[in-house]
């Protein structure tokens, strides 16, 4: 195995279990402890994990993929805020793009006043709940279940995704900075980067606590979204967002 696939495997270690040990790793990579260690230097420099005794963890200000369950519990006003406020750029007759995740979700119930929706997801949430309406056609990207974040992905899915372009694309991230929006997963950033390349206006949904903080994947510039729809709690995103002359309602 080449080092660059040793760091990419200890990486989705820690994010799948939040922390490794230098014995387990030397043990499934087939290296010596030594080789572990200077790997674990190396990301530690990077600022992609922390060093533990025995092992790493996840440092500060990245984040590590959450269950949709967990996800749901957290920052309910502020989702509901920003969705109201999302929602305010839809109209009849839209093809709109839904990444995943809670806080893309708390946009659906604020679509029922619109007609002829075009709904094009990878969120097994989102698709069934928008199943039952019948003023909006939905759009579910087939492929394997993720069962953490009840999503859909694959390769099929990622190709027919090229293929398809929208009005709008209402984006979520865990992470994002000055620079660059995260996602925990490579899968999950290329479908969230195509989604917006396929779309005449990006619109980045995030609460400001995800603000200062990175993931393992960047997936598109954070001056390049067309809005960003946020809560008002943070000063500092504030300017960022006037200074870039970024749209937010």
């Amino acid at each position: 195995m080449f080092t660059d696939e040793r760091h990419a495997y200890i990486l989705n270690k820690i994010q799948n279990n939040d922390r490794v040990s230098v014995s387990n790793l030397s043990k499934e990579l087939r290296v010596s402890e030594v080789t572990i260690r200077k790997d674990l230097n190396f990301l530690e420099g990077q600022n992609l994990l922390k060093r533990t005794y025995g092992g790493a963890v996840a440092p500060l200000n990245h984040v590590i993929e959450l269950g949709i369950e967990e996800k749901s519990e957290k920052n309910i006003e502020q989702k509901d805020f920003i969705a109201n406020k999302a929602s305010q750029l839809i109209d009849d007759g839209l093809n709109i793009f839904l990444d995943a995740g809670t806080t893309i979700q708390a946009i659906l119930p604020y679509l029922n006043k619109y007609k002829d929706l075009n709904i094009i997801t990878y969120d097994l949430e989102i698709a069934y709940r928008l199943s039952k309406s019948k003023d909006i056609n939905t759009y579910l990207l087939g492929g394997y279940i993720d069962t953490k974040t009840k999503t859909s992905m694959s390769i099929e899915g990622y190709d027919n995704l090229e293929k398809i372009h929208a009005d709008l694309s209402f984006i979520g991230t865990d992470a994002f900075d000055q620079d660059f929006v995260y996602s925990t997963t490579e899968n999950k950033a290329k479908i969230k980067n195509r989604m917006i390349l396929n779309s005449q206006k990006s619109i980045l949904l995030c609460d400001s606590s995800k603000f200062h903080k990175k993931g393992l994947y960047s997936f598109n510039k954070t001056d390049n979204f067309d809005y960003i729809i946020t809560d008002s709690s943070n000063d500092e995103l504030n300017n960022y967002i006037k200074l870039n002359n970024i749209k937010t309602l």
